[in-house]
């Protein structure tokens, strides 16, 4: 069936799915709070809701990504807040004053995104400004209205993000309410959390012990082994299993960034404070520190407040990550991490620990992190490999309900076939079975006919003849025509209704038929051979065989007969000679002299020879073949 040939690629390119899928980074189950992003305003159109983002000189650009907005903490719920179906990118090229589009979006799939990024591969090329202009917004639920939001903008020149470095304006910007800003669209704040993927790994991150007040002085230094020069620092927040605390628990509310150019760290030089606010804490995502370049053999996290969600939680620091860079280079993996704690790891589980070295492990608390341009590439693949997915899903479901119904249709056709093959069949029998009913009873009739009306016929003859000259009836002839006239019917009861009676041999039952019919002659028989004949060769032998008889009592005026039964090979032969007057020449026309023997010999499947002429009697040569079982069998099939 050629919708069935489709499947085997369907499932293919479904297990290819499966095993790709499986390599790339996965999407959070639950939003890392942080900052909303971009609002537009309220309109009752899609392209004047724009953004743009202009650099102070030409920047080189290859990559753009946009992460929708989630407003739940349940991943799928509002999570493509904004977003529209369609949307444009235009630039500013360097030398051109009319703008260039450089990227469209015809199909957000806004009805399977849950929050995935979407990422346009782009150049590279060289841009001074680039605008972000919704297409096709769909309408404020019950409203309308349109409006435009994403939650974190980035430009990619290589691995490097440069979308900070621009400065940003948009049509109109809703700035005053909490949590929405258009410079939020920078600052690596987002729903999605930090650039990981799996495997989760065995240590979470740090937990430093739980302090009596959330002033308790904390701290934690890597050693970077010889002295480096460092410019920015990434703090990630450390992620347990439950979500009562909300996403970035335990992220310090005031802290400081300290460098020591030495191992003994007795001098710390602070190159970045918090200040007196207490930090807003950033959920789940990741917090990019800058500063002038120091050179620094020690980095320090320096805690001077520690979070307190409310009077009933202890204050405490819960860190995965502290990574120290210069100039994008990464300093501190797998360095050593010293802290104040007391305790220096604790269990979290039966598989997983906190400890301070986890602050330099690479990863999160919930996976290993990569690039940021891998991992929103990557994502966006992601989904582009769950939209085909569900399309083949789709497609697999219509070839296979395609394939049940040609195979029920081909199951019911076969099935009609067969109840109407069965039916002619039956048909066919019953009409096989009237047929032979009425040439049995046409055989009968006509047996009847040929052997017992004759005689009966002749019997009344005489009967009505009376006494003869002599005084005496014919009644010597009478008794044996009533004898041959039994004899008869007894044959053609036995030989049609009940053809596997036992029976007499063959050469008896030839005998006693001559016996009876030829009482006035002087007749012989020779050959005891008794062939294995099926009942009906042997009913047509023997009304053969009487047939030449009465032709020989009738007509041949003969006083001897001779009767001679052979089997000669796999043939039957049988030869009756008379001395009597003979048969005339044939007739002019050719016709049959002997009609019915010959009927009664093709019937046989065999030849009759006649050799005659008058004056000289007749012998009839009769050779038919038997009819084995394995002939019947072959005949029948």
């Amino acid at each position: 069936m050629r919708l069935s040939g489709r499947l085997p690629a369907v499932e293919a390119r479904l297990a290819e799915i499966a095993e790709e899928t499986a390599r790339l980074p996965v999407m959070p189950d639950m939003d890392s709070l942080g900052s909303h992003g971009y609002h537009s305003d309220f309109t009752m159109d899609s392209e004047s809701n724009w953004f743009r983002i202009d650099w102070p000189e030409p920047r080189r650009i290859d990559g753009i990504a946009l992460i929708p907005t989630r407003l739940t903490t349940q991943s799928g719920e509002m999570s493509n807040y904004g977003l529209p179906n369609r949307l444009r990118i235009e630039a500013g090229r360097p030398g051109k004053d009319a703008p260039e589009v450089i990227a469209e979006l015809s199909d957000t799939c806004l009805e399977m995104r849950r929050g995935e990024p979407v990422f346009l591969s782009v150049g590279p090329l060289e841009v001074r400004w680039l605008r972000v202009i919704p297409i096709d917004l769909p309408p404020l639920p019950g409203k309308s209205v349109r409006f435009f939001s994403v939650s974190e903008f980035l430009v990619f020149d290589g691995p490097r993000n440069i979308a900070p470095e621009g400065g940003l304006s948009a049509g109109y910007s809703i700035d005053a309410e909490v949590g929405w800003n258009i410079r939020y669209l920078v600052d690596g704040q987002s729903p999605l959390g930090p650039p990981e993927k799996p495997p989760h790994p065995k240590c979470l991150g740090w937990h430093a012990d739980i302090a009596a007040t959330g002033d308790t002085v904390t701290w934690a230094a890597v050693d970077l082994g010889v002295a480096r020069t460092v410019d920015r620092v990434r703090i990630v927040a450390a992620k347990g299993d439950s979500p009562v605390k909300g996403p970035g628990f335990g992220f310090p509310a005031g802290f400081r960034i300290e460098t020591s150019p030495d191992a003994a760290g007795d001098q710390w030089t602070e190159v970045w404070n918090s200040g007196a606010d207490l930090y807003q804490n950033p959920g789940y995502n990741p917090v990019d520190l800058s500063f002038p370049p120091h050179t620094a053999r020690r980095v320090r996290l320096f805690i001077d407040k520690q979070h307190q969600p409310d009077h009933l939680t202890a204050p405490r620091v819960l860190l995965s990550e502290f990574e120290i860079y210069h100039d994008g280079e990464l300093l501190s993996l797998d360095k050593p991490v010293a802290t104040s704690d007391r305790v220096k790891s604790r269990p979290h589980d039966a598989t997983r620990i906190w400890s301070g070295d986890g602050l330099t492990d690479g990863c999160t608390s919930t996976g290993t992190l990569i690039p940021q341009r891998q991992w929103v590439e990557e994502l966006a693949t992601r989904f582009r490999l769950s939209v085909e997915r569900s399309a083949l899903l789709k497609e697999r479901a219509r070839v296979l309900t395609a394939t049940r119904a040609w195979t029920l249709a081909t199951a019911f056709t076969v099935l009609g076939i067969t109840i109407i093959g069965l039916t002619v069949w039956m048909i066919r029998l019953r009409l096989a079975a009237r047929r032979h009913i009425r040439n049995l009873r046409r055989r009968i009739s006509s047996d009847l006919h040929d052997e017992v009306g004759s005689n009966l016929a002749t019997i009344s003859l005489l009967a009505e003849i009376g006494p003869s000259d002599a005084g005496r009836a014919p009644l010597g002839d009478i008794g044996r025509l009533a004898r041959e006239a039994s004899l008869s019917l007894h044959e053609i009861v036995d030989l049609t209704l009940v053809p596997k009676r036992a029976r007499k041999p063959l050469p008896e039952r030839l005998r006693e038929i001559a016996g009876l019919m030829l009482k006035d002659h002087r007749w012989q028989l020779e050959g005891e051979a008794s062939p294995e004949l099926d009942p009906e060769q042997r009913r047509n032998l023997i009304f053969y065989f009487k047939e030449a008889l009465h032709n020989i009592l009738r007509h041949a005026k003969a006083a001897e007969v001779s009767i001679r039964l052979a089997a000669d090979g796999r043939d039957v032969l049988l030869t009756i000679s008379d001395d009597g007057v003979g048969l005339p020449p044939a007739p002019p026309a050719g016709g049959p002299r002997l009609r019915t023997l010959e009927q009664r010999a093709e019937s046989l499947h065999g030849g009759l020879e006649i050799h005659t002429g008058p004056g000289r009697g007749t012998t009839l040569i009769l050779r038919f073949p038997l009819k084995t079982d394995s002939k019947r069998r072959k005949m029948a099939l």
